[in-house]
């Protein structure tokens, strides 16, 4: 006969024992998912940048085909990675704007003047353009004329950006003991008008980067300069379907401290700086 004391331990030993393999199935069973998961990472990274080696290659226009096979895979399979060929232009677009984004974020918590982090901040958007052509090429021109969701995609990455922006305006205008409303939509209104002159400034080409970044840097933090000298409206613009005026420049045109004529690299910096009045 069996005591009921040592019944119980005996019981209890057996529950130990067998709930411990359990555990180790479980344990295993985590840490197997979690490899996979990993594995899975790494495979989509792979073809992910796969794919933009194809693209800086052999420009916008690069198949997906060509994708799969630098990739050492089908067409199908690469898809079957990102669910289908809009999952992986997504992804190809995730890649390539997080780079931009983690510029954006250095640029607007350096230790620079305002001004200057206006500056740096406008020109990290632009730099990516000028040298990454090829990818925002395929991401915001090809695939939207290919009738592929990117204008929805883009829009994403503006708002991320915007609202980077937004975070460190809100954050200064506060310090200073200013209102913070204004943040958002000034941030919104930076970012929308960057990128649609960054998209001009691509296909035209007719300026350095660095000139159309002071450019914008001007407008935004220094306003129209001697917006008042210009006069009205009609002293310079054609009446509607009219010929335009026989010059363009407002009648009292002394008062302007520069004119276009006047503006110049300086040479030190590459920076567009308007000259002193002569």
């Amino acid at each position: 006969m069996v005591r009921a004391g040592r019944q119980g331990r005996d019981t209890a030993g057996e529950i130990a024992s067998k709930k411990a393999p359990a555990d180790r199935k479980t344990a295993r069973g985590a840490g197997d998912k979690s490899e996979r998961q990993a594995r899975r990472v790494a495979r989509r990274t792979e073809l992910v940048e796969a794919a933009l080696k194809v693209i800086r290659r052999d420009g916008p226009g690069a198949s997906m085909d060509r994708m799969a096979a630098e990739a050492g895979v089908t067409k199908p399979i690469l898809y079957r990675h990102f669910q289908d060929r809009a999952g992986l232009v997504a992804a190809i677009g995730e890649c390539a704007f997080n780079q931009v984004s983690v510029g954006l974020d250095k640029a607007l918590h350096a230790d620079v003047t305002p001004r200057q982090m206006v500056l740096s901040t406008i020109d990290v958007y632009l730099q990516f353009i000028e040298s990454d052509q090829d990818v925002y090429r395929f991401l915001v021109h090809r695939t939207s004329n290919e009738g592929t969701d990117s204008g929805a995609m883009l829009n994403e990455y503006i708002a991320r950006a915007g609202s980077q922006v937004a975070m460190v305006l809100g954050e200064g205008l506060r310090a200073a003991g200013l209102d913070s409303g204004p943040a958002e939509p000034w941030a919104f209104g930076i970012v929308g008008m960057v990128h649609s002159a960054g998209d001009w400034w691509m296909d035209r080409a007719t300026m350095p980067r660095i000139r159309l970044a002071e450019y914008l840097t001007s407008l935004i933090y220094d306003g129209l300069p001697n917006a008042a000298s210009l006069g009205t409206a009609g002293t310079w613009l054609p009446a509607a379907g009219g010929d335009a005026p026989d010059t363009v420049l407002p009648p009292d045109s002394s008062t302007m401290t520069h004119t276009p004529a006047d503006i110049e690299p300086d040479p030190a910096e590459g920076v567009v700086t308007p000259l002193a009045p002569k």
